[in-house]
């Protein structure tokens, strides 16, 4: 590890110094992500490099803000790695078919501290497998079966929090007072929205991931969160099915967990149909008694957790804990900054119908798309610069390439004649033409000044 890597505190996962590298081709989520550094104001993008087991070494152009950059795409992980020293995150977006040899190996590398795995799906015997080795090796696993995390104003990622209308409305260009853990990626996204109206915004959000076993649980993140003396409040977003909101409920009992902490489990519908009802996550399912959110939602109220009567008040219970945080000067509000300018993107904002753009019109010859006309690849001024005179442009204009001098030449001693009504216009042409009969083609014959008629060189 880097220096700067040991001097990093156990709980902090990322900061505006985090860099990752990205598994598969995912040109749309690094995008977001370096969109995401840039209204943030990261001194660099926190992608190192994408690696596509399917590709060679190559280059893939991205905008940072309006300007576009390079980034590498790599053939393999240890390439990436040993290319990119600074990198300590990877976000594996590789299949549920794959998704377990990519994390595997991407744990045999000391610098990575942190795996976000983004696939559903992955045999649980794998994921135990996993598991086990993250664990021995001091790496943090996110997900299988999530969307990730945010650290507002630091990293983000993939796709969490959506694109970045999203991102300014939920204030998450700079850091709150607020950390969250949730199962639900959609219901991150929701809790980024809540906690952004009823407080001063989130400080961080993890989604753990909906299968039967993450590769961290509710506990490991809630702890990181009580050790950073910049969290003032703790969210936690549960759901049916499972135990490990239990543990939670504990490490309060016990006073592990000493800051307000604001709970609900989600599923309490699931008391009015006739038999069990297993939700979208693999999860999300009661084996008993104890793992209905009824239960669960008692057990964390009377542990001590500030938990709503629904869902629906979760907000209202945010805004009454950091209003008296404030009022006991806990949290201490600082004026609210500029929220930064979007760079939009040309073809997103057609779409929406934010700008409109005049017809261009364009043909084999001349293109008036840029800034100025275009002949057949040559800019207007770059005409007029380099004197290629009439004959020039028409050689542009037919033949769609700049021709030789003596051929320009032809042409316009063609366009001077044929203007010409003299009597003697059709004598004088004989004249030129007549050398070139002993040549092989006719403007060969004519590229001979010293055979042309006296009274026609120079013209």
């Amino acid at each position: 590890m880097t220096q700067k890597e040991t001097q990093k505190a156990w709980y902090t996962l990322f900061d505006r110094d985090t860099r990752a590298v990205v598994y598969g081709q995912q040109v749309g989520a690094v995008q977001r992500m370096l969109d995401f550094d840039y209204i943030c104001e990261r001194p660099t993008p926190s992608v190192a490099a994408m690696v596509v087991p399917t590709a060679n070494d190559s280059l893939q152009k991205f905008y940072w803000g309006t300007s576009e950059v390079l980034l590498p795409i790599r053939h393999n992980l240890g390439d990436a790695l040993e290319k990119a020293p600074d990198v300590d995150v990877l976000i594996n977006f590789a299949s549920f078919r794959s998704a377990y040899a990519a994390t595997m190996e991407a744990l045999q590398y000391p610098q990575i501290r942190t795996i976000a795995i983004i696939a559903e799906g992955i045999p649980e015997r794998r994921t135990r497998m996993i598991i086990q080795e993250a664990n021995q090796r001091g790496v943090t696993i996110i997900g299988p079966a999530t969307v990730g995390g945010i650290k507002p104003g630091c990293f983000k990622i993939g796709n969490t929090g959506g694109m970045l209308d999203n991102i300014i409305a939920a204030k998450l260009y700079r850091p709150g007072s607020v950390a969250f853990v949730s199962k639900s990626g959609g219901l991150s996204n929701e809790l980024n929205n809540i906690i952004s109206r009823n407080s001063n915004g989130v400080y961080e959000g993890i989604a753990i991931g909906g299968d039967r076993y993450p590769g961290t649980t509710f506990i490991d993140h809630l702890l990181r969160y009580e050790a950073d003396p910049e969290v003032k409040i703790l969210v936690f977003l549960g759901e049916v099915g499972g135990v490990d909101e239990y543990e939670v409920a504990g490490a309060l009992r016990e006073g592990r967990i000493t800051k307000p902490l604001i709970a609900w489990c989600i599923g309490t519908c699931a008391r009015i149909f006739p038999s069990e009802v297993q939700f979208g996550h693999a999860g999300a399912l009661a084996g008993g008694a104890s793992e209905t959110a009824e239960a669960k939602n008692a057990a964390l109220r009377e542990a001590g957790a500030i938990v709503p009567t629904s869902f629906e008040e979760f907000g209202q219970a945010i805004q009454r804990t950091y209003r008296d945080l404030v009022d006991r000067g806990i949290i201490i509000e600082r004026p609210e900054p500029e929220p930064p300018t979007i760079p939009m993107d040309y073809a997103w904002a057609q779409r929406m119908g934010l700008i409109r753009k005049s017809a261009n019109f364009i043909n084999t010859v001349s293109d008036d798309r840029g800034e100025e006309l275009i002949y057949a690849g040559m800019p207007i001024t770059q005409v007029f610069k380099e004197q290629i005179g009439i004959g020039g442009v028409i050689s542009l204009l037919w033949f769609t390439r700049l021709l030789p001098g003596y051929a320009r030449k032809l042409i316009e001693m063609v366009i001077m004649l044929t203007a010409d009504r003299d009597p003697q216009a059709s004598g004088a042409m004989n004249t030129i033409i007549t050398p070139g009969r002993a040549r092989p083609d006719f403007v060969a014959g004519i590229g001979d000044a010293h055979d042309w008629p006296a009274g026609w060189r120079g013209h």
